[in-house]
């Protein structure tokens, strides 16, 4: 009995009559704005999304205009020398090259179009 006593004065009594200790916690709630997880553009789907997403917000106008501008004397001056070499090769395998060139001239184009709007509705609204 009186290792039953030593053990009872290093802990507290213990009394069926008290109330259980409860403990809430809440769900896992999710915020109500999950940005987009950009992928790291290791693998060629990736890449590939990565590209389309740079595009897309160049075609919207949401850059700056030293990006555009760059854009037009990099795309612009590739797309001018495979003009060159298409017109003084004069055969139509110069052709699909071209027709690549253009792509980023047609995106860029779009691009200052709507960077163009964009300021225009800028100026009304002030």
């Amino acid at each position: 009995m009186s290792k039953n006593n030593e053990y009872r004065q290093f802990l507290p009594d213990d009394e069926s009559d008290h109330k259980p200790i409860i403990m809430e916690v809440p769900a896992d709630s999710k915020p109500p704005y999950q940005p987009e997880r950009i992928p790291s553009g290791y693998d060629p789907m990736s890449e590939i999304y990565l590209r389309g997403r740079a595009f897309r917000g160049l075609a919207e106008g949401r850059i700056p205009w030293w990006v555009i501008i760059s854009g037009w004397i990099i795309f612009g001056g590739f797309a001018l020398v495979v003009l060159s070499a298409a017109v003084t090769s004069a055969s139509f395998v110069a052709l699909p090259f071209l027709a690549i060139a253009a792509i980023p001239l047609l995106v860029l184009w779009r691009g200052t179009v709507a960077k163009r709007s964009i300021e225009k509705r800028k100026r009304r609204r002030r």
